[in-house]
């Protein structure tokens, strides 16, 4: 797991190079048909890189972006109705029989389909429309970063060439660098407080929910640490109830128009009595996380991730656990 970890700078450089003409063909082609909706398929760390590229398509392309459960069509067999519409595939395998299952149904109810993977040679790869290459190379850890990191960067440069944002086209060019610094942030400060809870939150708004959810996800899978995800809205409407005894917060700050909601919901949780970690601008009550600044505000949540799988590769191993193999999971799951 930290040698995948330590190669995400390389991996980003390559999708800037040689992912760029590919990510910009399926631009050009998404804004020519101009879909009145894009429906998501994945699950895992998946699901989490598109709550990413939900954020962006909805605020900077204009047009809604839903999950689908695939139980729908593998389970249920539902007809579903998807003219003027496309499905996008994330998964880092394309191996699960419930994706390709709707996948399928998707392209029968009259949807064009795109497939984000990393084996391209899959299942799902083969019965895709169009296939966008993650570009990170074999991955052998359970837990998945470098391919997390490699699906939110072709996320992001399809909806940068899509919505035309030459600055953040500009930007993603130093994006490999951004990463390199991020993965020598130091978070040790939060690991024993972390490993004292008794539970913990990750939070996080907009452009940074997905981050979060992948937070939440890695505490479970590699260091067995009960951990949720909210929404810095969502976490005021009950679950803040939690928050004393002994709780943990680590939340992530966008530095974006969702500044103000992340502040205000720091503020509660720490007065509620939780010790509360931001990775971001320094939030009165809470411990700051050291973090890169970079060129374009979009970028952030990305290096964001990447300071945090080293941090919770770095706390497994102190908790005697096995990051590259943890008990009850396999790097390939499929479900039905």
């Amino acid at each position: 797991m930290l040698r995948e970890i330590r190669e995400i700078p390389v991996v980003t450089e390559r999708q800037v190079r040689d992912g760029g003409r590919i990510y910009l063909e399926e631009a050009r082609r998404l804004k020519r048909e101009a879909p009145r909706f894009l429906v998501s398929c994945a699950r895992g760390s998946s699901d989490h890189a598109v709550t990413f590229f939900k954020y962006l398509v909805e605020t900077r392309i204009g047009i809604p972006v839903a999950s689908v459960g695939p139980s729908v069509a593998s389970i249920y067999r539902a007809k579903l109705d998807f003219r003027d519409g496309v499905l996008i595939t994330v998964s880092q395998s394309g191996g699960s029989p419930d994706l390709v299952r709707l996948q399928e149904r998707a392209s029968e109810g009259g949807a064009r389909t795109i497939a984000v993977l990393n084996v391209t040679d899959s299942p799902v790869g083969r019965a895709a429309g169009a296939v966008l290459p993650m570009l990170a190379g074999p991955e052998k850890a359970v837990a998945a970063t470098k391919s997390f990191v490699a699906s939110l960067v072709a996320l992001l440069s399809v909806a940068a060439y899509w919505s035309e944002d030459h600055a953040l086209i500009d930007a993603l060019a130093s994006l490999p660098d951004n990463l390199a610094k991020a993965l020598d942030c130091d978070w040790s400060a939060a690991a024993f407080p972390v490993t004292a809870a008794h539970s913990l939150y990750t939070i996080a708004r907009g452009h940074g929910l997905g981050i979060a959810g992948e937070a939440a996800l890695k505490l479970k899978e590699t260091c067995r640490l009960h951990a949720e995800s909210y929404s810095a809205a969502e976490v005021l409407h009950g679950p803040i109830a939690l928050a004393r005894d002994r709780f943990v917060a680590i939340v992530f700050s966008n530095g974006d128009d969702t500044e103000g909601s992340i502040s205000d919901t720091v503020r509660r949780l720490a007065a509620a009595g939780a010790r509360v970690f931001v990775a971001g601008r320094p939030i009165a009550g809470a411990h700051a996380l050291p973090v890169v600044t970079t060129p374009h505000v979009l970028l952030q949540p990305i290096c964001h991730v990447a300071s945090f799988y080293r941090f919770a590769e770095a706390l497994s191993i102190s908790l005697g656990e096995n990051p590259d193999a943890p008990i009850l999971l396999k790097k390939v799951t499929e479900t039905t």
